[in-house]
Order: C-alpha cells, then sequence, then structure tokens
C-alpha cells in the first residue's frame, strides 16, 4: 500500500488551541487569514481543523475584536445610519413598486385566461363532435363494404344462373 493511501486518524483540535492561534496571528486587532491559521495549526499541532470550523471561530473572533467608536466618529456613524436607512427606504419603495407590477401582470393574465376559457370549452366539445364524426364515418364505409360485398355476391349467383 502506498504511504499517500494510509491515512492517520484525524486529530481534533481543541477550540481554546485554535482560538489561542488566532490570537498569536492577530496583529493590531487585524485577525489572520483562514489559510495563515490553518497553516500555522497544522505547524503546530500536526492538524489544520476543520474549514467550516476555523472560518466560525475567526467570525465570532471578529466580533470581538470590533473597535469602539470615537466620539468624533459618531457624526459620520449618523450619517452613515441616515444613508443606510434611505437606502433602505428606497429599496421598499421598489420592492412595492415590483410587488405591484407582478400583480397587476398577475390580473391581466388571469382575465386572459377568463376569456380564453370558453373557447378552450367550445374546442373540446368540436373535438368530441369530430371524433363521433369519424366514428361513424368508419361505421358507414364498413357498412357501404358489406353491401357492395352482398351485390357482388349477389350479382355473381346472378350470373351463374
Amino acid at each position: 500500500m502506498a504511504a499517500s493511501s494510509r491515512r492517520s486518524p484525524r486529530r481534533q483540535l481543541s477550540e481554546l488551541q485554535i482560538r489561542a492561534t488566532v490570537r498569536e496571528l492577530t496583529v493590531d486587532n487585524k485577525l489572520p487569514s483562514g489559510a495563515a491559521v490553518r497553516a500555522a495549526l497544522h505547524r503546530q499541532y500536526g492538524a489544520r481543523g476543520g474549514v467550516v470550523r476555523i472560518y466560525r471561530l475567526l467570525a465570532a473572533a471578529r466580533v470581538r475584536v470590533a473597535p469602539v467608536p470615537k466620539p468624533n466618529e459618531l457624526e459620520t456613524l449618523r450619517r452613515d445610519l441616515e444613508a443606510m436607512t434611505q437606502r433602505a427606504t428606497r429599496a421598499e419603495y421598489r420592492e412595492e413598486a415590483h410587488q405591484t407590477r407582478w400583480a397587476e401582470e398577475l390580473d391581466r393574465l388571469r382575465l386572459k385566461v377568463q376569456a380564453l376559457e370558453p373557447l378552450a370549452e367550445q374546442a373540446r366539445v368540436a373535438l368530441e363532435t369530430c371524433t363521433l364524426l369519424r366514428q361513424q364515418l368508419r361505421a358507414a364505409e364498413l357498412r357501404a363494404a358489406a353491401l357492395e360485398q352482398q351485390l357482388m355476391s349477389i350479382e355473381k349467383s346472378e350470373g351463374e344462373t
């Protein structure tokens, strides 16, 4: 068996080990990348840790290291909040217009279907009539063939006499 196909059992890293590595790699409140954390874990412990788990713990660390706004940044934050509120309001208006447009389109299509339903019924009745007439025609053709056969047999018997 090749060495690459043999696998050692996976080593489970503790959250404390992962968090400690994240803290070691953090510089000036700037968190490391997930790849950097996984490489450091592999160097230190011989295991990389699961990708989802590493990024989940990095996201949790990101929340903890978010800087507290300075007093002079409050006005900027207020302006940002106002801009976001205006964007959200515009998005709501766009969504409302979108909903109205599609409601009107749906109503238009419902009316069109209502107008076409009688025609569909007429087509169904015409198809049934056509089928019935075809059956009657086939029966008449069979009767005509039988009568023709009888006539030929009568003519043949009269010709023999």
